[in-house]
């Protein structure tokens, strides 16, 4: 009689499985492990394998209700991250944050489980998002998706995890679609472009004592509606909008809109929103169109977290003056922070940027959700609905029935100094 075969998490009985397989329908059975064997004891060649998959064929039915557990006490993580495109500064910087995370956290594990990840180039737009979520899906099994930084990337993917059973932690997408309505899914760490808009058009307006703006924005989902929040809160605090100037991503040469912003008068502020390589053309269009201090001018650029950190000494003297909108406020001196900080720079030789520090708190808010006692896709989407209280490096997060995180302390404001450091303004 054959005994059982043990392999990773699983036993096969092999008598069972022959005694099975007229009784059952045949399925595609794939294991995964993320545990290396010793090379001291190496697998030896015991089990037939013809008869041991003609046992399993026609025995194993899985019910699509059953929960997907994770394998060998490895919670996947899969990651939708912009590696090519416009977007590609954000899968960089992403992808330090949550090495470090896994590094950390892997250590010792957390509750018994550790942590793996598997990346997908979903580019920052919606058609290789979706079809970097798929295959995602079909080979990778993740417990829990990451991603995508881009709003119409994120749109396109949360119905092909809603549809999956499968959550999705967002940090970078601003799109107030994503949560209103949203769907059980999808969770977002930063504030949405409502909150976002509503907070730096009152403090352009309060604060900076700006009356007049002009808007400059890519024509998606997140820069149409970035513009549109800073205009009606900002209009409706008695400030005037002189113009609204969009632009697809296909656009090289501002010189056109920068000599047109400068014919406007005074403007106060420039409220853009763009990705890094428009954003510097733009900022540097303004600069010698004399519209911006760093060419003369008096305006104020103002931004939100599509700019990384080092966007200022690229762009030169055309940042000086640019307030924007990080996630992450480095000069923070809780201990959580500091560790951080201290875990970046011995691992990457660097500081660390809002983005590394975003997608840290994403697998560090996972892996909390598994110290609650969460184990597969369902149990990680229930834990991620009843997060009130985590406090990560870039604030804290507490989700709303949309899972929408209502905390403003991850909103930090820098102002470009003129040497090209920049400032906390310390405004929330």
């Amino acid at each position: 009689m054959a005994g059982p075969v043990k392999r990773g998490a699983w036993i096969v009985n092999i008598d069972t499985l022959k005694r099975g397989r007229e009784a059952a329908l045949p399925i595609r059975l794939e294991f995964r492990s993320n545990v290396q064997r010793s090379k001291r004891c190496p697998m030896k060649p015991s089990l037939h394998i013809p008869s041991l998959l003609a046992g399993l064929t026609g025995f194993i039915a899985v019910s699509a209700a059953a929960p997907s557990l994770a394998v060998d006490n490895v919670i996947k993580i899969g990651g939708l991250l912009p590696i090519s495109g416009p977007g590609s500064y954000f899968g960089v910087q992403d992808k330090q944050g949550v090495e470090l995370a896994l590094d950390q956290l892997n250590k010792a594990g957390v509750n018994g489980y550790k942590f793996d990840v598997h990346y997908e180039d979903s580019a920052c737009s919606p058609l290789p998002a979706t079809q970097a979520a798929k295959r995602l899906l079909d080979q990778y099994q993740p417990d829990v998706v990451i991603g995508e930084e881009c709003s119409d990337a994120t749109l396109a993917v949360m119905p092909v995890m809603d549809q999956a059973k499968i959550p999705l932690l967002n940090a970078g997408s601003s799109s107030i679609k994503i949560t209103d309505p949203g769907n059980p899914w999808t969770f977002r760490i930063m504030p949405n472009e409502v909150m976002q808009g509503v907070d730096i058009a009152t403090n352009a307006y309060k604060r900076l004592n700006a009356r007049t703006a002009v808007l400059l924005h890519e024509n998606t989902n997140a820069g149409i509606g970035n513009a549109k929040v800073f205009a009606d809160t900002f209009e409706k605090l008695g400030g005037k909008v002189l113009e609204d100037i969009g632009f697809g991503r296909d656009v090289n040469d501002f010189t056109s809109i920068a000599t047109r912003v400068a014919g406007l008068g005074n403007v106060d502020v420039i409220p853009t929103y763009t990705l890094e390589g428009q954003g510097l053309k733009i900022t540097e269009a303004l600069m010698q169109a004399g519209v911006v201090k760093g060419g003369g001018g008096k305006s104020i650029q103002l931004g939100t977290i599509w700019l990384p950190f080092g966007f200022e000494q690229k762009a030169g003297k055309a940042a000086i003056g640019y307030i924007r909108i990080v996630q992450f406020d480095p000069t923070d001196q809780r201990p959580l922070v500091r560790d951080f900080v201290s875990g970046f720079k011995s691992k990457f030789n660097s500081d660390p940027t809002h983005l590394n520090a975003h997608a840290y708190d994403q697998i560090m808010l996972i892996a909390d959700v598994v110290k609650r006692g969460a184990r597969d896709a369902q149990s990680i989407r229930d834990g991620l609905a009843a997060t009130k209280d985590f406090s990560g490096v870039t604030g804290s997060v507490a989700f709303d029935k949309t899972n929408q995180n209502t905390k403003m302390d991850t909103v930090h404001y820098m102002e470009t100094k003129p040497d090209l450091s920049w400032e906390s303004l310390k405004w929330n």
